[in-house]
């Protein structure tokens, strides 16, 4: 019998029956496959943030302009005149009024219709799917994070990392973490009450017995010893490190808290999932959504000041999820129905800020009257795992099940790509095309020298000189952000032009405002 097997019969694996095992009441969890190695921890942390409930996306980020979304919505809109103002078109729920200033900064990436093709409105299963990264006809038992973490790391059961891979803020863990053998993370409310829990435990080391589970038991102790070990690292990292921002008495608060407070420690956990319940907003919306964005926003708002104080905010993308947006409409009870795509916000101090797509097209709706997505959920995840996370692109569609476009949605500026070094000069077509407001180039050095790239309007002005010095052999990518100009260009045709020894290349791509 496989591990897996094993220890889905006993009911470890989230999902897997009524059974579980305990160390002083906590659940016991096969917490990560590897040894930290060099190689695997990259010093980027991404921060899921979960908005359980599915999230009205229409009520979040407000098309301020038009008239479908105010005839759909009678009692519920957001009034122009009380959103927080973007652009000429969108607008914010003024619950997030604190996100403006992120926004200003280039600290936030809004990715508008975002979910998947043939879509569940089931709670439970559309949140399987988004958790573990497939697609809706497809049932996956581990996810996405997991099968990052699986990859990333080798040698489990026989040694264990220094610090856990993956830290959920709760009490159960998430399907999110489960890799294909084990699940990658553990799960707590509280360091101190975590330590308190686990203090003065120990495992028993008797041999097991000569039995065709005796391995397995074996197996169990040394998950019941990584339990000890993990407390003793969190306990300790939370102790020697203080925030330095003021958080609102929120939960959602609380768990980044504890987050910033580690991230700031020097743990070295790349992944971290928090959550916030509530969204599934049938009836009297109004002031239930209104509260849930303002903890959020404030809560947000506050962990990225403390990652900033604390000189860390380099290393952390913060990441929103939820299963689905809301209908256009709203229904009879002041709320609003399952729906299908909705926005993701996206916030750190690298990012390429401003909007990812367009408002939803509201005149051009699915069969069932939802608004249909332009971008898979699972090209947001291969950006943060390939962009940020530092993946390369096979090992990212290996995670993801298929091959996804990355969006531009980090600010990479220069990103070396690892890869089979190019045997020729290359400059491809920028993507994607037409963009807004940023796009990315990839392009290939085959002999070291001075490189430089520069972006070109119809007459022949320098925009931008996006690329100036010296590389190696190797295939690089870089990203032009159209808001970065210091003179906000309009929207036409642009030109790029690269120069490497004697290769030089010239494409054009277009800027739709």
């Amino acid at each position: 019998m496989k591990r897996r097997e094993f220890l889905r019969n006993l009911g470890i694996i989230t999902g897997a029956g009524t059974i579980s095992l305990s160390l002083s009441g906590i659940p016991i969890k096969a917490f990560a496959r590897p040894l930290l190695n060099i190689n695997s921890f990259n010093g980027k942390v991404l921060v899921l943030i979960q908005l359980k409930g599915g999230n009205d996306g229409l009520n979040t980020v407000v098309p301020i302009e038009d008239s479908i979304y105010y005839n759909n919505r009678p009692t519920l809109s957001i009034e122009k005149e009380t959103a927080v103002k973007l652009n000429d078109i969108t607008g914010l729920h003024p619950s997030l009024l604190p996100f403006k200033d992120l926004y200003d900064n280039g600290k936030l990436n809004i990715i508008q219709n975002v979910g998947y093709d043939n879509p569940n409105r089931s709670h439970f299963r559309s949140t399987d799917i988004w958790l573990s990264g497939s697609d809706s006809e497809q049932f996956i038992y581990d996810g996405w994070v997991g099968r990052y973490l699986h990859k990333m790391y080798s040698s489990f059961p026989d040694e264990t990392p220094d610090h856990p891979m993956a830290i959920q803020l709760g009490s159960v863990q998430s399907l999110l973490f489960e890799g294909p053998e084990a699940s990658m993370g553990v799960a707590f409310q509280d360091p101190n009450t975590f330590f308190q829990l686990v203090q003065g435990s120990e495992v028993d080391n008797d041999p097991p017995p000569d039995t065709i589970a005796g391995e397995e038991l074996k197996f169990l102790k040394q998950i019941a010893a990584q339990s000890i070990q993990y407390a003793d690292v969190i306990k300790e990292i939370a102790d020697k490190n203080e925030n330095k921002a003021d958080y609102p008495d929120t939960n959602l608060a609380t768990q980044l808290k504890i987050v910033a407070d580690l991230i700031g420690g020097g743990m070295e956990t790349p992944c971290y999932l928090t959550t916030i319940s509530g969204f599934d907003t049938h009836a009297t919306q109004a002031d239930i959504h209104s509260n849930l964005l303002q903890e959020l926003a404030d809560a947000v708002s506050a962990f990225q000041t403390d990652l900033e104080l604390m000189g860390v905010a380099d290393k952390v993308v913060t990441l929103t999820i939820s299963e689905f947006g809301r209908r256009v409409a709203e229904n009879g009870s002041e709320g609003t129905d399952h729906g299908s795509a909705a926005p993701m916000f996206a916030i750190g101090q690298n990012l390429l800020g401003g909007f990812t797509g367009d408002n939803p097209n509201l005149s051009d709706l699915d069969d069932n009257f939802d608004i249909k997505h332009k971008y898979d959920f699972r090209q947001v995840y291969a950006t943060m795992l390939q962009d940020h996370l530092g993946l390369d692109q096979e090992t990212s569609s290996e995670v993801l099940l298929k091959e996804f476009e990355t969006l531009p949605i980090i600010n990479t500026n220069v990103t070396s790509i690892k890869d089979e070094l190019p045997t020729g000069f290359a400059l491809k077509q920028n993507y994607p095309n037409p963009f807004n407001p940023a796009t990315k180039i990839d392009y290939s050095i085959a002999k070291p020298g001075h490189v430089s790239i520069i972006v070109y309007d119809s007459l022949g002005r320098i925009v931008k000189k996006l690329i100036n010095g010296y590389h190696q052999v190797g295939n690089y990518a870089v990203v032009f952000n159209s808001n970065t100009i210091q003179n906000r260009i309009s929207s036409g045709t642009y030109f790029y032009r690269i120069k490497s020894d004697n290769f030089v290349e010239t494409k054009k791509m277009l800027l739709v405002k």
